[in-house]
């Protein structure tokens, strides 16, 4: 496909942190989304995929900003200019609350906090320029980082909330402002 024929998402929005560049997906994301979700790195995200379900995953990055108006973010490490993750709301239906989201796709992105850099920006956007007031986030609960970056975004654990779609996942919730 020629590069004339791959529309792009304009007029989305650009989150800067001191580190990261959180900005629209594009095509040439999708390498690096393919390898991350054939890794076992996606183990605590649903597991691995084959390309053809890590392809419909990425599409529907696209497509959710198309139906809904807001969605996922890439985030780009500003000194090198790869990618190295996805950080964003989403709603799997019309009438559900809003999941905040976060993930790193690579092992060299870890233990620099820039997970937290990305999701900080990005929650600030989601309560501020979004307009949401509330959201949830769904993580496995064997992932301790993600847990970890949940309470640093002031999320509450919710033991007797039930997730969506993560089977063994527990349930944060988020209000407007710092909780």
């Amino acid at each position: 496909m020629t590069s004339a024929l791959r529309p792009a998402l304009i007029g989305l929005p650009v989150l800067e942190t001191e580190r990261l560049i959180l900005r629209a997906p594009q095509s040439s994301d999708w390498p690096a989304f393919r390898d991350y979700r054939a890794s076992p790195r996606s183990v605590f995200a649903g597991g691995t995929k084959n390309e053809h379900d890590a392809a419909v995953q990425f599409a529907s990055f696209f497509g959710h900003w198309v139906l809904r108006g807001f969605g996922r973010l890439i985030a780009e490490d500003r000194a090198t200019r790869r990618p190295i993750g996805h950080f964003g709301p989403m709603q799997w239906e019309d009438a559900g609350e809003v999941e905040l989201t976060w993930s790193l796709w690579t092992a060299e992105a870890e233990g620099k906090g820039l997970a937290t850099e990305a999701a900080t920006a990005m929650r600030a956007w989601a309560f501020g320029a979004l307009g949401l007031v509330s959201a949830r986030a769904e993580v496995h609960r064997d992932n301790a980082a993600s847990h970890a970056i949940a309470r640093r975004l002031g999320g509450r654990l919710l033991p007797e909330v039930r997730p969506v779609w993560m089977v063994d996942g527990a349930v944060y919730r988020f209000v407007g402002g710092m909780a």
